[in-house]
């Protein structure tokens, strides 16, 4: 074997790695472009699995956006609002029975279809009992896709 042979199989090799990590890494979401759809997916299992209230699913559209909500607790909450990015996007009172999902209409909009829209600082303000104001704030933030 000669010293040029031995020297392209290692630059050949070192680059396969480096087309692998980077391919991992996309998945991963560190690439806006190539981990949208991970992002998506862990987003919507974090607030699948929130509590008390958890967003089982969701549309955002221009023409109007809902929230499948679903209260976790056994006991009764009286949602009073949902805000993420400072500003409020619901605020209904709405009765909520220990385990029970139901669908609200929000104040979101996106731009175009099938782009990806993120909303941080979700909040849910609610009442329990005799306790009122109670906030339920996320640690992710929402991640959709727009829809037509």
């Amino acid at each position: 074997m000669g010293k040029g042979q031995g020297s392209t199989e290692y630059l050949v090799l070192l680059a396969v790695a480096l087309i692998v990590a980077l391919v991992v890494i996309g998945l991963l979401g560190w690439f806006p472009g190539l981990g949208g759809g991970a992002r998506e997916t862990q987003s919507a299992t974090y607030w699948a699995g929130s509590s008390p209230f958890s967003i089982t699913a969701m549309k955002v559209a221009a023409s109007g956006s809902q929230l499948t909500l679903a209260n976790r607790l056994s006991d009764k909450v009286v949602l009073t609002d949902i805000s993420w990015g400072g500003g409020s996007v619901y605020a209904t009172a709405t009765n909520f029975t220990g385990g029970q999902e139901k669908t609200v209409s929000v104040t979101a909009t996106c731009g175009v279809s099938g782009e990806t829209q993120q909303y941080d600082n979700v909040t849910f303000t609610y009442n329990q009992g005799s306790i009122s104001g109670i906030k339920q704030r996320g640690d992710k933030p929402l991640i959709v896709k727009c829809s037509a």
